[in-house]
């Protein structure tokens, strides 16, 4: 099908522009052309897309039914061959160079797979599509007066002449050296930087010996510094460091087998670049230690110690933190505070936001294994760069906590443990008041009159009688029942206190509370007790012997 064929030739783009520059070459035109490559495309596709609208319309492929009807096929022909006249092409010329373009489309078609008898026939409908395009042209090209042409000359002639001038002053005017050379490397031009820097005289010789580099192809030469690279290179004299950047002029023209060679001088640039990779280099040391330092403070903190954006997602945490939340090597980064806060701490430290000054509260932690602990957080507000973050201190106070708990039920204790001795000692007290009536009355009503007695007797045996007597009546005021125990006499007045709440029944550490000593003192007096009343040896307990006695 012809509009596959026309498709094909698109595709093989690279082939078709090879081909038409080597037909170019051959006929002698390729010198006289300033056609770049995206020229050449153009004026292919100025010739195919008008043909495949002609094929798409349904329109037959007649030469005669052409010229009638769809005379517009040729317009993108007849659009170029008006700008190749402006700028004094002539008529051989310019369809000669189309002669060529066919030849190199031929060449596309001769080398398809396609068999012989489907490729001539898709060769016979193409030309003739070309000989309508070519005819339509050839008649427009020659309604144009001789005058006419030569306005059109000297109006481009003008527009030629200011442009050349205009580059003319840029080439000479840029700081940059620019030379011009040939494909073998020779200079042929260069403009006024590269003459100050080179001198005059290095017109035609080649650009190697002033490059300081070994002579290659120029091919080599423009891989090895493409213009976009713009590579850094010594020059030979060591007076300056320069960037190179080589352009192939096919860029400009298919005709021009030479190249531009830019080079800009980059001395200052490279020592400020030296001095800024200096100063950086210290400057990072200078930052990589005191970061070292700041990891080394951040991880050894005894403290768990939290980093959060506005949104209070943490981005950074401590080893303290991470154990603290039970994370450990995971880490917390990534994690939102909502997730290990109770819900009333999140909201006050999310205010904290709105806040600049310091502040602490006090809320309840949540582990990863949904465990909950106190903790006092301190919170701060910091901007780095153009971003607020929140600065968390957590401290757990679990210890705090259990001890603050332990005082209270100590000081409850205590309480209680006033409130019994209070009502013991009142008891003692009544039990004192009680004690000291009775003996009061046994003084009066026993012992003064067997006192009397004693001393108003003159028989020996009735004063000792009467002096026994009055031993175990003094006795009996102990409030012991040892009336038959002489050596209770023996007992102090605090071991006798001692006695009588042994008696009752209380512990050495109750009867150390009571009696506001100590447990030691306690022990010492009891043993004083079993010595006074010769228990010591016995297997007898001193509650026992009181109790019984």
């Amino acid at each position: 099908m012809l509009t596959d064929l026309l498709n094909g030739f698109i595709e093989e783009m690279e082939t078709f522009l090879n081909g038409w520059t080597r037909h170019m070459e051959a006929a002698g035109y390729l010198e006289h052309t300033t056609a770049k490559r995206d020229d050449c495309i153009r004026s292919l596709l100025g010739v195919l897309e008008p043909m495949k609208k002609h094929l798409a319309e349904g329109r037959p492929v007649e030469f005669a039914y052409i010229m009638k009807n769809s005379r517009d096929m040729a317009d993108g022909l007849v659009m170029m061959a008006e700008r190749h006249k402006a700028r004094g092409i002539t008529a051989e010329m310019f369809f000669g160079c189309f002669k060529t373009l066919i030849h190199s489309l031929d060449d596309i078609i001769l080398a398809s797979p396609a068999r012989s008898g489907e490729k001539l026939k898709l060769y016979i409908e193409f030309r003739r599509l070309l000989d309508c395009v070519e005819s339509i042209t050839i008649s427009k090209w020659d309604k144009q007066s001789r005058d006419d042409r030569m306005k059109m000359l000297e109006r481009t002639d003008r527009i030629l002449t200011l442009a050349k001038n205009k580059y003319e002053n840029i080439f000479q005017a840029t700081s940059d050296i620019v030379l011009v050379t040939d494909s073998e490397g020779r200079i042929l031009e260069m403009n006024r930087a590269a003459e100050e820097k080179f001198g005059q005289n290095a017109i035609g010789f080649a650009i190697w010996r002033y490059l300081g580099i070994q002579p290659v192809p120029m091919g080599e030469l423009l891989k090895e510094y493409p213009a976009q690279a713009r590579k850094e290179l010594h020059l030979p004299d060591n007076s300056a460091i320069v960037t190179i950047g080589v352009v192939p002029l096919k860029k400009v023209s298919l005709a021009s087998a030479g190249y531009v060679i830019i080079i800009s001088d980059i001395t200052c640039m490279v020592e400020q670049r030296a001095r800024l990779e200096q100063l950086v280099s210290e400057r990072t040391a200078a930052l990589s230690k005191s970061e070292n330092l700041f990891r080394s403070l951040f991880s050894s903190a005894g403290e768990g110690i939290i980093l959060a954006d506005r949104n209070l997602s943490i981005v950074q945490s401590n080893e303290k933190a991470d154990r603290m939340f039970g994370f450990g090597t995971i880490g917390l980064t990534g994690i939102n505070c909502g997730k290990i806060l109770h819900p009333d701490g999140f909201k006050t430290i999310k205010n904290s936001f709105a806040n600049i000054d310091i502040s602490s509260t006090e809320t309840t932690c949540i582990t990863t294994r949904g465990e909950t602990f106190p903790a006092n957080i301190t919170t701060s507000k910091l901007t780095l760069g153009d971003e607020p973050y929140l600065h968390l201190i957590v401290r757990d106070i679990t210890q705090q906590k259990n001890m603050e708990e332990n005082i209270l039920l100590e000081k409850a204790a205590a309480e209680e443990m006033n409130v019994t001795l209070r009502n013991v000692m009142k008891t003692i007290g009544k039990d004192k008041e009680e004690t000291e009536r009775t003996i009061a009355q046994r003084i009066t009503t026993q012992i003064l009159p067997s006192m009397q007695k004693l001393a108003m007797e003159d028989n020996v045996e009735i004063r000792k009688m009467y002096a026994n007597m009055i031993k175990e009546q003094l006795a009996s005021l102990t409030g012991i029942n040892a009336a038959n125990n002489a050596s209770l006499m023996k007992l102090s007045k605090a071991e006798i206190q001692i006695c009588q709440l042994i008696q009752a029944g209380k512990s050495s550490k109750e009867i150390g509370d009571m009696m506001n000593i100590s447990f030691e003192t306690v022990q010492t007096h009891r043993k004083n007790i079993r010595k006074k009343l010769g228990l010591n040896g016995k297997d007898l307990n001193l509650y026992s012997f009181l109790t019984n006695t």
